[in-house]
């Protein structure tokens, strides 16, 4: 069993809370729930925003296609927003109060949006109205429930003993929320959970609310299924992205993290930081003689300090990190090479989002890999890694820390807006999975000069501060072993491939299977080349696609050229990507010489769903190089 819906309505007036109730509700009754959220860059003011999504007994969950089965609307501008991603069998619930409403009511609807609404309603002979649409539905077989809303939840103030408009004002995601659970037969008790659970600790406030879910209930007699109370065999948490990327730094023993904030990175940052101090589990080794263990979370001035602070963090032995976005990103250039050139590990999560510039700020992209593979002046080994769903978000935090102090590099972990914004009840994460590995810091007896960069060592011995008995130099311009400034050409040459070395030891080092996965028949002949959060739509593509293979790629530099050749060498290739260049198949191009059969890329800052890769797939076959993707779901 898997259901599709979406929940939407004008941004800042509770759609998030709404879509909180409604996940937990149906995920606290056994089920999961894979879901994203989607919204303007400003914060309120009448832009329309929503949460689409899939219910599934199993998990991993399917990824959302260009249409859904139950939509719940807010208002007649979310009808009008989504009209066209509405299909035969699918249910509306909105609100019949808005029916006389025309796009040129929704002051904040897009222009180009309300001109294409109306030119269509002109083309196919009806009013530009919600009510127009509406019937337009009816005609092409969806099941429509409309209710006048400010109506009924004025009669359950009543019942309930509120009446002040603005308290009815709130009732409203409860309200709709509760539509959208009896079309689904969940009962009230999983409804009231939802509702405890988005709506804080206020007692009071959660009770009358739980009374108008119930009256609400009350009037919908459709059912799409019914949601009967599950036991799943797992444990399951109720997370987003940002969130499973703080708490992958967390047991990834991560104790610094500094950030300037930006979208969609800050909710990272703030999650470690929330969470601080940290409880310590019993088998935490040495440290489970403490309770809690602290950690530092430091809001800095600007994106170059950010990065500077996790750089000495990370020279007085801390496991640090950064996070940011792409214009954040930007600014870490210099004190990036700056780190490569003093071998200091530390791991930046770049939370990808649509630029050139600010671009759209909410909106989804995978437009910074060529950025992370040759950011910042000079040549340094480095490692750009990818994660593609939110238990790897969690596990690759733990393995980039790993990496970062291994082999005393800058790690850049690519995460995007989609992976931020994805909410999922799902199973916990196994961090046994991932070991956390530690490089033990050289201690001398007493005092002595040390050698920071031994031209014998690939990886030069971890010298702390005030710890190791050493007086060592640390130096960003080009030095010698003892880390004094140095521009011998002898010299140089040496120092520079043994920095380099790093990167073939990288290479040898770090296991197969997390640089690449294949998903598929080992012989097919066609492979789809994914990266990041594409991979969710492809695997969920992939189970209605015959002897066809998935080449999922993690580790993008160094880049793994010999797996990737094995793979696809003598293969027709589609890459799927969400920029307009085809990053991933240029890197490729430029590392193995294989050049790919077609590229489907989509640019228009939304993410590519289960039906876009389908799509792409079908004009794959047919011969198509360049796939251009514009769906807007």
């Amino acid at each position: 069993m898997n259901i599709s819906f979406l929940i939407g309505g004008p941004q800042g007036r509770g759609v998030e809370t709404a879509s909180f109730m409604f996940i937990y509700g149906v995920g606290s009754a056994g089920y999961y729930v894979y879901a994203r959220r989607e919204f303007w860059s400003n914060i309120a003011g009448g832009r329309h925003s929503y949460v689409v999504g899939t219910i599934s007994e199993s998990w991993p969950a399917p990824a959302p296609g260009n249409s859904v089965e139950l939509a719940l609307m807010f208002d007649g501008h979310a009808v009008l927003e989504h009209v066209f991603h509405l299909k035969k069998g699918s249910y509306l619930i909105y609100n019949s109060e808005e029916d006389s409403k025309t796009p040129d009511n929704y002051t904040m609807m897009s222009k180009a949006l309300a001109e294409r609404l109306k030119k269509f309603a002109k083309e196919n002979g009806f009013e530009p109205t919600v009510k127009g649409y509406v019937d337009y539905l009816r005609q092409r077989g969806v099941e429509v429930i409309g209710l006048p809303y400010n109506k009924h939840i004025t009669e359950i103030g009543r019942k309930i003993g509120v009446t002040s408009p603005v308290m009815l004002a709130r009732f409203v995601n409860t309200f709709v929320v509760a539509l959208g659970a009896a079309l689904l037969g969940l009962s009230e008790e999983y409804v009231a959970r939802g509702v405890g659970f988005a709506l804080g600790k206020k007692a009071d406030v959660i009770e009358q609310n739980k009374k108008v879910a119930i009256e609400a209930m009350k009037l919908v007699e459709k059912r799409i299924a019914t949601l009967k109370p599950r036991e799943p065999d797992v444990k399951r948490v109720f997370w987003n992205g940002n969130e499973a990327s703080a708490y992958g730094k967390i047991v990834g023993g991560i104790r610094l993290v500094s950030y300037y904030p930006i979208t969609p990175a800050t909710d990272d940052a703030m999650t470690f930081e929330r969470l601080i101090p940290y409880p310590i589990s019993k088998n935490a080794g040495e440290l489970a003689k403490y309770e809690k263990i602290g950690a530092v979370a430091f809001q800095a001035e600007d994106e170059l300090a950010a990065v500077a602070i996790a750089t000495g963090g990370a020279i007085a032995g801390a496991r640090a990190a950064t996070t940011t976005s792409g214009p954040g990103f930007s600014l870490m250039a210099e004190a990036l090479s700056m780190a490569g050139m003093m071998e200091v590990g530390l791991v930046v999560t770049l939370w990808m989002r649509s630029g050139p510039s600010t671009g759209q700020a909410t909106r989804q992209a995978q437009q910074d890999l060529l950025f992370s593979l040759f950011i910042g002046h000079g040549e340094y080994p480095k490692i750009v890694y990818a994660s593609g769903d939110l238990e790897e978000v969690f596990l690759d935090n733990i393995r980039v820390a790993n990496w970062a102090e291994k082999f005393r590099v800058p790690v850049i972990h690519l995460l995007d807006k989609n992976l931020s914004n994805t909410f999922a009840v799902m199973p916990l994460p196994d961090p046994a999975k991932v070991k956390i590995e530690t490089v033990e810091p050289v201690i001398y007896p007493q005092t002595r000069e040390a050698e920071a960069y031994p031209l014998n060592k690939v990886i030069p011995p971890r010298l702390l501060p005030g710890v190791s008995n050493a007086i060592f130099h640390l130096n960003s311009l080009e030095h010698d072993p003892e880390g004094d400034p140095e521009e011998d050409p002898v010299v140089v040459r040496e120092m520079f491939e043994r920095r380099m070395a790093k990167l073939k030891l990288i290479e040898r080092e770090i296991p197969p299977d997390e640089k690449i996965i294949y998903y598929g028949p080992r012989d097919a002949k066609r492979i789809i080349v994914g990266w990041g959060s594409t991979k969710p739509a492809i695997l969920t593509a992939l189970n209605e696609l015959r002897d066809v293979g998935f080449l999922y790629i993690k580790m993008l530099y160094p880049f793994p050229a010999d797996l990737v050749k094995k793979h696809l060498e003598s293969k027709e290739t589609m890459f799927v990507e969400n920029n307009y260049l085809g990053q991933l198949a240029m890197i490729t191009r430029m590392f193995t010489g294989i050049e790919p059969t077609s590229i489907a890329v989509k640019y228009n800052g939304r993410p590519i769903t289960t039906d876009d890769v389908l799509d792409a797939y079908r004009k794959f076959e047919a011969g198509e190089k360049i796939i251009k993707i514009d769906t807007d779901l």
